[in-house]
């Protein structure tokens, strides 16, 4: 009997801390500052058409031989620096300059327009990591710079690829 008034006790000692601690107001998300990517964390999806797929194994083969080079593209910036009051700095290893540009944020969620994303590019961040999105447009556009004249034509890979998406990954480090 005695145990099971400690346990109930417990139980209702562990249900108000819970309760207590969802009534957090959250923290809002601070964009500002340095992020370095995290190369670890830089991921690329692509779904196929079984139905092409098949009928074009060799531009298949060519996909997963090139998976690889499309990441190592995503892996550029290699750092991102939010600046106050809404302005941008894409840093590359291979460019001596910044590429500058803006962000619109609303809560987690954030747009950067620059030279090379005029129609923007999205994210998040919980303040630890931020994360860029790349949509099929841009990822197409990174794919066709490594075809030939040797390879299928761009139209077989937009039959090809249902789905195409990467994210790119960054730490914040001040």
């Amino acid at each position: 009997m005695k145990i099971n008034k400690v346990i109930s006790l417990f139980s209702v000692l562990l249900l108000a801390i819970s309760i207590s601690s969802c009534n957090k107001e959250l923290q809002p998300i601070v964009l500002t500052g340095t992020w370095e990517l995290d190369t670890a964390a830089v991921i690329v999806r692509i779904v196929y058409s079984p139905v092409v797929a098949n009928e074009f194994p060799e531009t298949v083969k060519f996909l997963a031989a090139n998976i690889n080079k499309i990441k190592q593209e995503l892996m550029k910036p290699q750092s991102i620096v939010f600046k106050v009051p809404n302005l941008t700095e894409f840093n590359y290893n291979d460019v001596p300059l910044p590429i500058h540009g803006t962000y619109v944020q609303e809560n987690a969620y954030f747009a950067i327009t620059n030279p090379l994303f005029p129609a923007g590019i999205s994210g998040a961040s919980d303040n630890l990591r931020l994360e860029l999105y790349y949509d099929r447009d841009y990822l197409m556009m990174i794919l066709y710079t490594f075809l030939t004249d040797q390879d299928d034509s761009p139209s077989t890979y937009d039959r090809l690829i249902e789905t195409f998406h990467g994210v790119g990954s960054y730490k914040k480090v001040n």
